[in-house]
């Protein structure tokens, strides 16, 4: 698989940029004030504390597509390093904002099929909110890079769009496209303008064990709530009683998150993969100061938590 980019791949990188620049300051309120954004930021937070064993941190953490930097914040008293890249320059520089007294993070511009690093670089690599499914034609060139710049042993863990899913019964468009695409996701999911790539589990556990990553946990988000018409699901602003119940049913969704078969469905899935070749441990070192004991000891901070802090 080439390197370069094609004009298609360019603007649909620069479309992607451009809606997230948009957004800019008012992406942390469409998460903080949203019923879909609610459920799938609890599940992060979730999955995160699984991957945060006691008296253990991460050496160097690449959080690819960090946006607004929710993730690298929460996960900043982990790691030794952590490096942070998005296209949008508007929602890096909210990320520096939000981790200006953390001196061990870094955050850069970057495309997640072109990664600046080298190979065997990072330990632990996240990649929340849906990137893999925005590089709707040259998804499987990301994931080989994630795959490359992962040391043995590391996790990668990332979230893409799902297949099936109960809300498909309210887009008869796309549950038609879905239907004539056997065996994989399909590519017409289209949200806020921009199109994304769908994954079906098996799909995604070929994908993966093409670069040497093997699949250890998947989780789904927003399993009942996909019962919820999507006008009420993405509702900003005063609570509607649909709203409140895409809400209930998001914390039922929680635990049925990892649960065979309620976690091959949902709006999205978030993926924890192992790279082959290197014990787990590799990837973590035990605390060995009383200030790492410390950090290791402390639960993981809540990204929805992170969001009422001033920026």
């Amino acid at each position: 698989m080439g390197t370069s980019t094609t004009s298609e791949e360019a603007n649909t990188a620069q479309k992607v940029a451009e809606t997230y620049n948009t957004w800019g300051e008012g992406y942390d309120d469409v998460v903080q004030t949203t019923p879909f954004f609610i459920n799938s930021f609890k599940l992060y937070d979730s999955v995160l504390a699984r991957l945060i064993a006691k008296n253990r941190r991460f050496r160097s953490v690449l959080d690819m597509g960090c946006g607004s930097g929710l993730q690298s914040a929460a996960l900043s008293p982990y790691a030794d390093t952590l490096v942070g890249v998005d296209l949008s320059t508007q929602l890096l520089h909210i990320a520096r904002k939000r981790c200006k007294d953390a001196k061990h993070l870094y955050f850069q511009v970057a495309d997640a099929c072109k990664l600046p690093f080298r190979e065997s670089r990072f330990d632990l690599i996240i990649s929340y909110g849906d990137v893999l499914s925005h590089i709707v034609d040259h998804y499987e060139q990301a994931i080989s890079e994630m795959a490359r710049v992962a040391k043995p042993g590391a996790i990668v863990t990332f979230e893409v769009d799902t297949k099936w899913n109960v809300g498909l019964l309210y887009h008869p468009r796309e549950l038609r496209d879905a239907l004539m695409t056997p065996g994989n996701g399909h590519a017409t999911r289209i949200w806020g303008g921009m199109r994304f790539k769908t994954f079906t589990y098996p799909e995604m556990v070929a994908l993966l064990g093409r670069y040497g990553l093997s699949v250890i946990g998947c989780y789904g988000h927003n399993i009942l709530a996909s019962f919820i018409p999507d006008r009420f699901l993405l509702e900003q602003g005063r609570r509607s009683l649909f709203g409140q119940l895409a809400l209930t049913l998001g914390r039922i969704d929680l635990g049925l998150c990892g649960m065979f078969p309620w976690n091959r469905f949902g709006f999205n899935l978030v993926i924890v993969a192992e790279k082959i070749g290197g014990a787990n441990a590799a990837c973590c070192k035990k605390s060995d100061t009383p200030a790492d004991r410390q950090a290791s000891e402390m639960p993981i901070s809540s990204v929805s938590g992170l969001l009422n802090a001033e920026i």
